[in-house]
C-alpha cells in the first residue's frame, strides 16, 4: 500500500487491530525489520510500519533527509488515516524520527518507544564518520552495505545471526545510493532532542542493549536515569530485535498495556 507525500509514494504496511502504533525502522532498514515483532503486537493493537524515503520501496527524495522531514511524513501518514492519537516504535534512527514527531505534533503522541535510540545528536567525531561514509558509498556501494549492516551486530553474534545478518544486508541493498547519503546527512545534522525526550518522560520507554557501540550507551542511560525516564536494558547490543525478541517483547508488551 501506499500514499503520497512531498509527490513521492510512501510504501506502508498495516496490520491488527487495536490502539494505533506507528512502527519506524533504522538506518538501511525497512518495513520488513518488523515482521517478527508485528506478528505478536498485532495480535493486540493495530499496526503501520512505513518505508521511510530512501528505504524499501520508497523513493529517496530531494538532497538530504532531515529527521524533520520524517517526522512531517509521519504526522502526514496519520493524519491520511485519521489517527486522533498514536504511539510510537522507533529503532534506531527510527527513533530520531519519533523524537522529532514529539517535539513536532506531541499532542497526538500517546506512548514512545526508543528502541536502541537516543536523544542526543551526533558528536563531532560521529559527524566525521557520516561524512567518511558518504565517501565510501560513493566509491564502493556494496562494500559499504555489508560493512555497515556487520557493525550493528556484535562480534560475537557474527555466528549465531548469520542467517539475520545476510538477510538484513540483502534488504539493506534495496536503498537506493542516493537515499543512503541523504539519510547519512540528515542523522548527522540532526539536533539533540533531550529536553523533548525529557517533556515526554511520562509517556516514554527506552530500550537500550547493553552492550551497543553504535549509539551512546552511557550518555543515554544517564539521561533515562536523572530524568527519571523508564528504562529497560536488555542484553547485547544494537539489534534487540534479532539478538533478544523474547525479551523484548515482554518489555514492550508490559509498557503498552498499561
Amino acid at each position: 500500500m501506499t500514499f503520497t507525500y512531498k509527490q513521492t509514494k510512501i510504501h506502508y504496511t498495516s496490520s491488527g487491530n487495536g490502539e494505533p502504533i506507528i512502527l519506524l525502522h533504522g538506518f538501511l532498514e525497512n518495513s520488513s525489520m518488523w515482521k517478527m515483532l508485528g506478528k505478536e503486537l498485532s495480535k493486540t493493537h493495530r499496526l503501520y510500519t512505513l518505508d521511510l524515503p530512501g528505504h524499501g520501496n520508497t523513493e529517496a527524495i530531494g538532497y538530504i533527509h532531515k529527521m524533520e522531514d520524517y517526522a512531517s511524513l509521519v504526522v502526514g501518514f496519520a493524519g491520511s488515516k485519521k489517527l486522533e492519537t498514536f504511539s510510537i516504535i522507533g529503532h534506531s534512527m527510527g527513533g530520531y524520527v519519533a523524537l522529532a514527531v514529539a517535539e513536532l505534533n506531541s499532542a497526538k503522541l500517546k506512548k514512545l518507544i526508543l528502541l536502541n535510540s537516543s536523544s542526543l545528536a551526533d558528536s563531532e567525531t560521529k559527524k566525521k564518520e557520516r561524512n567518511r561514509a558518504i565517501a565510501m558509498i560513493q566509491r564502493h556501494p556494496d562494500a559499504f552495505i555489508s560493512m555497515a549492516v556487520k557493525h550493528l551486530f556484535l562480534p560475537e553474534d557474527q555466528k549465531r545471526l548469520s542467517t539475520e545478518i545476510e538477510a538484513a544486508i540483502q534488504e539493506a541493498k534495496q536503498c537506493s545510493q542516493q537515499g543512503v547519503i541523504n539519510t547519512l546527512n540528515g542523522m548527522r545534522d540532526r539536533k539533540d532532542r533531550t529536553e523533548v525526550l525529557k517533556n515526554h518522560k511520562e509517556r516514554s520507554l527506552l530500550v537500550l542493549g547493553k552492550q551497543d557501540k553504535v549509539i551512546n550507551f552511557e550518555k543515554t542511560k544517564n539521561i533515562a536515569e536523572e530524568a527519571g525516564i523508564e528504562l529497560n536494558i536488555l542484553p547485547g547490543g544494537h539489534m534487540s530485535y534479532l539478538e533478544h525478541p523474547e525479551l523484548l517483547l515482554k518489555t514492550l508488551h508490559e509498557f503498552l498495556s498499561r
